[in-house]
């Protein structure tokens, strides 16, 4: 069997106006139309015209990837620091794609952008994105203590271990901290009450964006 030496890539870039409809499109949905617009002709024609061409200077083609996207030209761009605001729990390439899918679609406040932004984000991805973590706390009884947890990158909550579950802490404590020590951060959370499952505590989602670099790389690290 031959084995392939050089890999070659050939690169076109097409300036397209396409219709209404279209262009109302999502990223992926906008992506399989115009595939089906171009159809057969250029998805299987262009490796069949190339096998032949390099045949004639004795050169195989083994193997061929194809690869199609687009992007839309003339919206408002959207800064990465509101992104980020919006999707702490968003990795680089999903960011990406919420970025895609939402320039031109965007209003003009910052706030109502970065509402409509994290609305999207969450349909993309809504699951539990854990990072290990201690909380340091101030009890009842005066003490401080460390609390092994977990922070939920998604939304802020911070799970208590259930070995620790139990503990008492003082209400309306302005010390509270959560260290993800993986990450190297120290984030200042906030207790909303004591249930059966333990202290109810909470990061801020723009204290997550503020970090979400070291904070994204400590969970795709465990993943």
């Amino acid at each position: 069997m031959s084995i392939a030496n050089v890999k070659l890539r050939i690169t076109f870039d097409f300036d397209l106006e396409v219709p209404g409809p279209l262009l109302a499109l999502d990223h992926e949905p906008l992506l399989k139309a115009l595939q089906a617009a171009l159809g057969p002709t250029v998805m299987q024609g262009m490796p069949t015209v190339s096998a032949k061409q390099l045949g004639k200077s004795d050169i195989s083609l083994l193997h061929h990837h194809a690869h199609i996207d687009a992007s839309k030209l003339g919206g408002k761009a959207i800064p990465r620091e509101l992104l980020v605001s919006a999707a702490p729990h968003l990795t680089d390439s999903e960011l990406d794609t919420l970025n895609r899918s939402m320039v031109g679609k965007t209003p003009d406040s910052d706030d109502e952008t970065r509402r409509l932004l994290r609305r999207k984000a969450l349909t993309m991805v809504s699951d539990m994105r854990m990072v290990e973590c201690l909380v340091s706390a101030e009890l009842t009884s005066g003490g401080i203590i460390e609390l092994a947890a977990g922070l939920n990158l998604t939304n802020g909550a911070v799970i208590v271990d259930e070995k620790d579950r139990k503990q008492r802490l003082k209400p309306n404590q302005a010390t509270l901290r959560v260290r993800a020590a993986r990450a190297d951060v120290s984030l200042p959370a906030t207790l909303s009450g004591q249930t059966i499952s333990g202290p109810v505590i909470g990061v801020d989602v723009s204290e997550l964006g503020a970090h979400r670099d070291a904070l994204i790389a400590a969970w795709q690290s465990g993943h």
